[in-house]
């Protein structure tokens, strides 16, 4: 975690992912504090150093994870409210075949 979060171009895009979900939330409704963005980066800024979520260990172990319901669903309920979500979006798209061949839906040939 302290990579992500100290780094500048990845705590820019750990922000940048944060705002987004929290556009999509009020846009179906949901009801945030106006320091939900703040709030949550500051929550992040006290995990442990080397903490990972489950999201993160199987991408880095070549293993079916979450990522259709974590960026997918940002990416997807974004769609349905016309929120722009390009950050979720990029991420996405970016282990999408990772995450294709670790369910078995797509090979890869040298």
């Amino acid at each position: 975690m302290t990579v992500i979060r100290t780094v500048l171009e990845t705590r820019r895009l750990l922000e940048r992912c944060v705002q987004e979900t929290s556009l999509v939330a009020r846009a179906h409704r949901v009801q945030l504090s106006d320091t939900v963005v703040e709030d949550i980066l500051n929550h992040i800024d006290t995990l442990a150093a080397n903490g990972t979520t489950s999201l993160q260990r199987d991408i880095a172990d070549g293993k079916p994870s979450e990522l259709d319901f974590w960026n997918g669903a940002v990416v997807r309920l974004g769609r349905d409210v016309n929120v722009p979500t390009p950050t979720h979006e990029f991420i996405y798209h970016s282990l999408l075949p990772q995450e294709l061949r670790a369910r078995g839906k797509v090979t890869f040939q040298p």
